[in-house]
């Protein structure tokens, strides 16, 4: 499918909330505080190598036109802004649930699926008329969600309650609701071995789920574990360590990390694209995006962004890649040949998870 999050310093906030402007171990920092963190440290402005090993120029022809639009959650004011790629421009805002954080896109059955973190539930939006058509009860604390268009699947972290809550998406009902760890935040999907991965934010690691539902891996990575994405070509998963400024690469064959890739300031969102070997991690205090090389498993380059980048989406018809900005409410387009900002589109308040669909 497609995928797609703490402070320098320990700090306790006086209780968890929806508005993760920027994550931090024992607690989460109010957006106030985060605000101020963030002016300190931004900058003023705002191995593919045996699957894949050239670089392709442009994404592959084949998918072009397929996935036409970029999915918003805006976790400040309950919306989702769907963004057309073409033209860079909001087409449409489609009223959630409360809190809304992560999407994924299933396009199997055109829907959007959207965590409300402060609704316990996932809104479904169907894609080719931007209706909630329906929403799905799920676990306490709802965030990362990712969708397995060959299982039929959708897998949501549960944060509060310590669950995944996993939804059919033919018929929109949870059919299991499965332990993880302690606080499990980002989902990731291998379409072609039907395992999930999962982050779990105070345990430092990655849960591994087969296609039967069953934990059958627990991995060590680097500290306070956000968001995770799974390469489609080589299997390998890349994993956001926020409290440790670094990218965790696990070989899945063997569930182990090979490689510890430092990125820049509290790493949040990551997205691999499926048209060439990168990966690109959105980090939040920095406000940067670093361009990570799969085949050396380097960063080639630190693209300025907005405030706070968030959540980060690759679209495989365009070459283009979205992040969202949580602190500047609007999303940055980048392209990835020239390693610029080609564009950057106003949605919501508090803009979070992104998926192309």
């Amino acid at each position: 499918m497609h995928a797609t999050h703490e402070s320098p310093t320990p700090c306790r906030a006086a209780g968890r909330g929806p508005l993760r402007a920027l994550r931090r171990r024992g607690g989460l920092s109010v957006l106030g505080a985060a605000t101020a963190l963030l002016a300190a440290v931004m900058p003023a402005t705002t191995a593919h190598a045996s699957a894949q090993p050239q670089e392709s120029p442009a994404p592959r022809t084949e998918q072009a036109g397929l996935r036409l639009h970029a999915y918003v959650a805006n976790q400040s004011d309950n919306t989702v802004s769907v963004i057309n790629t073409v033209t860079n421009r909001v087409t449409a805002t489609v009223p959630v649930g409360a809190a809304p954080t992560g999407v994924d896109v299933d396009d199997r059955y055109h829907r959007a699926y959207v965590t409300n973190h402060g609704g316990n539930s996932v809104s479904v939006i169907d894609t080719r008329t931007n209706l909630v058509t329906a929403t799905i009860p799920v676990g306490a604390g709802p965030y990362g969600i990712a969708v397995n268009d060959r299982l039929g699947r959708a897998y949501v972290a549960n944060e509060t309650d310590a669950t995944i809550s996993v939804i059919n998406t033919f018929s929109n009902t949870v059919i299991t609701t499965v332990p993880v760890g302690t606080s499990p935040f980002g989902v990731g999907v291998d379409e072609k071995t039907g395992r999930t991965y999962v982050t779990d934010l105070d345990s430092d690691s990655v849960s591994v789920l087969n296609s039967a539902n069953t934990v059958t891996a627990t991995i060590p990575v680097g500290d306070t574990p956000v968001a995770v994405a799974v390469d489609p070509y080589t299997g390998r998963a890349y994993v956001t360590d926020q409290g440790s400024d670094a990218v965790s690469v696990i070989n899945t064959r063997t569930n182990t990390v090979t490689a510890t890739v430092p990125v820049g300031t509290t790493p949040y969102g990551i997205a691999v694209t499926s048209w060439r070997p990168r990966a690109y991690v959105a980090n939040q205090g920095a406000g940067t995006v670093s361009d990570i090389d799969l085949r050396t498993n380097t960063v080639k380059k630190s693209i300025p962004v907005g405030q706070a980048p968030t959540g980060v989406a690759a679209d495989p018809a365009f070459g283009r890649v979205f992040v969202t900005n949580l602190l500047s409410d609007n999303v940055s387009v980048i392209n990835p040949l020239t390693k610029r900002v080609i564009a950057t589109v106003p949605v919501g308040n508090g803009p979070s998870g992104v998926a192309i669909g």
